[in-house]
């Protein structure tokens, strides 16, 4: 048996529930009966990168417009990612943000506000060069579509629709 697959059975044991006997004695619940759980039965199943776990009951994703952070780009609840690069001095961001909040984002999709000014390894990374652009991105950050919003439909639906 080699050590990789100990430490293996060790953590496995250990998330089972190996706590203190102090945790134990205030636990109310009569203990479960006892087995040996293989690693291969204990082992959560995990999503392919960028994935909303199937049926993760923690991951209820309301819509939402936010900042942009590495890590609400990452967020993989959020099944569809859009990075709107706006400039607070740009009339035609204004209205797409007026839009955006006076509409709704619909569960499982996130806006997060880019600041285009500021954000210069973003706007190459992503090729953006025009504000009112909006990016889709995956979990992973790999853009999937971009769009120019300037001088369109100002609506939720028209930016999901041509990032699509």
């Amino acid at each position: 048996m080699t050590s990789r697959l100990v430490v293996v059975i060790a953590l496995v044991l250990l998330s089972a529930g190996c706590g203190s006997n102090a945790e134990r004695a205030s636990d109310p619940a009569p203990p479960a009966a006892a087995s040996t759980p293989s690693p291969v039965e204990s082992a959560p199943a995990e999503s392919p990168p960028g994935e909303m776990p199937a049926e993760d009951p923690a991951c209820e994703a309301p819509g939402r417009y936010a900042d942009y952070s590495a890590e609400a780009a990452a967020d993989v609840c959020y099944t569809d990612t859009i990075l709107f690069f706006h400039a607070p001095w740009c009339p035609e961001c204004r209205g797409f943000e007026e839009a955006i909040e006076s509409g709704t984002v619909p569960d499982g999709a996130q806006i997060l506000k880019v600041d285009y000014d500021s954000a210069t390894d973003l706007r190459k990374k992503y090729e953006v060069t025009i504000q009112s652009t909006f990016v889709r991105v995956d979990a992973t950050g790999k853009r999937i579509k971009l769009w120019s919003g300037y001088g369109q439909d100002k609506s939720v639906d028209a930016i999901l629709e041509h990032t699509r």
